[in-house]
């Protein structure tokens, strides 16, 4: 500071100097200097009062610099520690979540397995069951597929109660009112069922017939079987609640299904749908072609080659009259291709070839008329099975799409409904088939008869025109 002073109070001092003029260096010096000394005291008695005020001031900023530092180090503990717990807090909210997600996985899995416990349930309920517990395992089933993505499997621990409850009443057996269906009427009569192990029996109220019971497809209700054998009074303890005696089928329904499934041909038939009337349709215009070719290959009457070995050497002899004669001896079909040749016998022999093969194209198409179409229905009615066989698959496919393939025994059961059609079409295009070979065969073979009594008829009357022309006389 006193460095910067001293030049001001020197360059002041010169330039008083120069104003005055007549003012001394000494004593501009010795005023400078006192001037200088005035304003150095100033100075310094300033800069102790500025030391003094940042004295004063500097204690309460150290102090609150110091506080702050401590709310600072306060502040970074405290949020360490907050991090800390943050950190500590997702760590917990994971785990609470994978927690979460297992039990989930628990419920879902529990929920599933008493769903298809249900459902395998009630796939092999007894007959008659049906009625009593279906809309019960609908219900259950329909808060199983709610309570998916529930945790507390409330859902699955009552559907399992249920299955352990109807388990226990099953293993003692038990009665319960109902209806079902009379096999001799197809009556649905109130009664009461008893469940016996595998086997239901049904007491009808009026009456009192009692029998076995089956599952029937297609209907709401079971289907009784009268047991004509089974005493009265053995059935009426049974039903009563005392001891009793049962009719057991050994083969566990199969002889009544077996004998359900032998039904009249037109019920065989209506398994087929549609496709199964448009074969029959198809096999019975077969039918009609066939019988209408078989009488056709009748009438085709053609002579043996002995016959007309016999009857083209009269023509080949040039004896026309009896030629004429002999002619209606012979065979129809064989007698009017030699009626057209002696008609036009005098006729030069392309003329006579022609009408001849005018003959033999006239025949060929008489009776190979309706030929081709016996072999397209040959062919055809097998392709129409396969497209009834087809049709059926896609609608089985869509049930076990539906219903899925518990019930082997129905699945089998559509399938073999579904093959009806093939079977109906392999029954029309196999006799098809025979049946056109066989006429192809025949008629193929007359005509080839008759094309080759045709050139040995030919043959003859060039020979009988050859003889006459030699046996002329020759004129000059």
């Amino acid at each position: 500071m006193h460095a910067r002073v001293l030049p001001s109070l020197l360059s002041f001092a010169l330039l008083v100097g120069t104003v005055r003029g007549a003012e001394t260096f000494d004593e501009a010096m010795a005023r400078a200097t006192v001037e200088y000394g005035t304003r150095l005291r100033q100075a310094s008695d300033e800069l102790t009062q500025v030391r003094e005020r940042i004295a004063r001031e500097k204690a309460p900023l150290l102090k609150a610099m110091r506080a702050a530092e401590d709310r600072i180090i306060a502040a970074d503990t405290e949020s360490t520690r907050l991090e800390t717990a943050k950190e500590h807090s997702l760590e917990d909210y994971r785990k609470t979540l994978r927690d979460a997600d297992a039990l989930r996985k628990n419920v879902s899995y529990l929920n599933t397995l008493a769903h298809d416990s249900l459902k395998a349930y009630g796939e092999g309920l007894a007959p008659g069951e049906e009625l009593l517990l279906a809309e019960r395992l609908q219900t259950m089933q329909r808060k199983l597929d709610g309570a998916s993505i529930a945790l507390d499997g409330l859902d699955a621990v009552a559907s399992a109660e249920f299955l352990l409850e109807r388990m226990r009443q099953s293993l003692g057996g038990y009665t319960a009112p109902g209806s079902s269906m009379l096999d001799d009427g197809n009556l649905v009569v109130k009664g009461t069922f008893a469940f016996v192990g595998p086997e239901t029996f049904f007491r009808a109220e009026q009456g009192g017939r009692a029998g076995t019971v089956r599952s029937r497809a297609g209907s709401d209700y079971p289907i009784t079987y009268h047991l004509a054998a089974w005493k009265s009074d053995a059935a009426e303890a049974l039903f009563g609640g005392r001891l009793g005696t049962i009719m057991a089928d050994a083969s566990a329904g199969k002889a009544l299904r077996l004998k359900e499934t032998k039904g009249t041909v037109w019920e065989h038939i209506n398994k087929g749908g549609m496709i199964a009337y448009a074969i029959l349709g198809v096999g019975l215009l077969s039918a009609f072609m066939i019988l209408q070719k078989i009488h056709d290959l009748s009438q085709m009457a053609v002579d043996k080659p002995e016959a007309v070995q016999r009857f083209v050497a009269i023509v080949a002899r040039g004896a026309r009259a009896e030629a004429q004669q002999a002619v209606g001896s012979l065979q129809a079909t064989t007698r009017e291709l030699y009626t057209v040749g002696l008609r036009h016998i005098d006729q030069p022999k392309e003329i006579l070839e022609e009408y001849l093969y005018a003959v033999l194209l006239r025949q060929r198409l008489h009776y190979e008329r309706r030929l081709p179409l016996l072999a397209v229905i040959a062919v055809a009615s097998p392709l129409m099975g396969l497209l009834g066989t087809v049709t059926g698959m896609v609608r089985t496919f869509a049930l076990i799409t539906v219903f899925g393939t518990g019930n082997a025994g129905k699945l089998a059961g559509g399938i073999s409904e579904v093959l009806v059609a093939t079977e109906l079409g392999l029954m029309v295009a196999i006799p098809t088939l025979v049946a056109h070979g066989f006429l192809a065969h025949r008629i193929q073979k007359n005509l080839s008869l008759l094309e080759r009594y045709a050139v040995e008829f030919v043959a003859a009357a060039q020979s009988a025109k050859t003889a006459v022309h030699a046996a002329e006389p020759v004129r000059t």
